[in-house]
């Protein structure tokens, strides 16, 4: 009967106009088929998603898979927000995930992060960002994220908050042989404005 109902609706979406979507992921919801939601919504109108949970790191390699492929088929995403609810970000496999789930055309990111390493990962694999949001739950860690920016790019603003850091990016550095920095500038302020 699922697959009459999804072969009748096939051509015509019940909610072809949705272009936003929030995804609060409970405990018991974390083996739910996001499959099943592509035949209510139209993906390719798909432009922010939020995931939301404080269970990420509960959720077996199937759900992960799920949200992967789900996250290939939303083609027209510039923003994505993936967030905890509480500040525990020690589950390295955890945040392994949630990279592994980003994809690769998005321009607006807001993500989990424990180590600095991560940031080159993240932006080799996302070439469109023009902003980034990092949380993590060291407020310490921060000055790493922007040291790392301030070292690695020119004409990056970063703006800071207690355990977050948003940054709209400049350029990447290319380094030569002679691991020259000239022109090297980035921008700090002290207030975090919500991107």
């Amino acid at each position: 009967m699922f697959d009459n109902f999804q072969k009748a609706i096939a051509n015509q979406p019940l909610y072809p106009k949705v272009s936003e979507i929030y995804f609060d992921f409970r405990k018991d919801c974390a083996s739910l088929s996001l499959q099943s939601l592509l035949i209510f919504i139209d993906t390719s109108r798909i432009a922010r998603i939020t995931m939301i949970s404080d269970y990420f790191h509960e959720f077996n390699q199937n759900t992960w898979t799920d949200i992967g492929i789900f996250m290939e088929q939303v083609h027209n995403l510039s923003s994505l927000t993936i967030q905890k609810k509480c500040f525990t970000y020690k589950f390295d496999r955890t945040i392994e995930n949630i990279h592994s789930i980003i994809p690769r055309h998005v321009k607006h990111l807001q993500v989990l992060i424990n180590n600095v390493n991560q940031i080159k990962m993240i932006l080799g694999r996302c070439e469109n960002l023009s902003t980034i949001t990092f949380d993590t739950d060291n407020s310490e860690f921060v000055k790493d994220i922007i040291k790392w920016f301030a070292d690695n790019t020119f004409n990056t603003t970063c703006r800071r908050n207690y355990r977050m850091v948003a940054i709209w990016l400049g350029r990447k550095i290319i380094q030569s042989t002679e691991n020259r920095l000239d022109n090297k500038r980035i921008k700090l302020t002290d207030h975090f404005l919500d991107v």
